[in-house]
């Protein structure tokens, strides 16, 4: 009778122990979610006060008060970069190698 009782007891405490275990493991990766969660809203914080920065500082209004006063050179290049006839590459196709090809495809 003692035996069943100290096994009992020990079982409750046994489960116990377990329980206050799982509860602190618990708690400790709450509170490291918790911390990711704070640091990327940090981050996002910032990356969104950079943004606006760079696009505070990139702005045309910015750049065009020392273009109209001087300060800013502006030069046109010696010669163009490009020297070719700029055309539109849909509009340039040959009626004959279209059918051409298709006909190939057939055979």
């Amino acid at each position: 009778m003692f035996f069943r009782f100290g096994a009992a007891l020990s079982l409750i405490v046994l489960v116990a122990l377990l329980g206050t275990t799982l509860e602190k493991q618990n708690l400790q990766l709450r509170r490291a979610i918790s911390h990711q969660q704070y640091r990327l809203d940090e981050i996002l914080d910032s990356q969104t006060r950079l943004t606006l920065e760079a696009q505070r500082l990139g702005t045309p209004a910015r750049l065009l008060g020392p273009l109209e006063r001087g300060e800013l050179p502006l030069q046109r290049p010696a010669k163009p970069q490009r020297t070719d006839e700029r055309r539109t590459p849909l509009l340039n196709w040959n009626s004959r190698s279209v059918t051409n090809d298709n006909n190939a495809d057939r055979r």
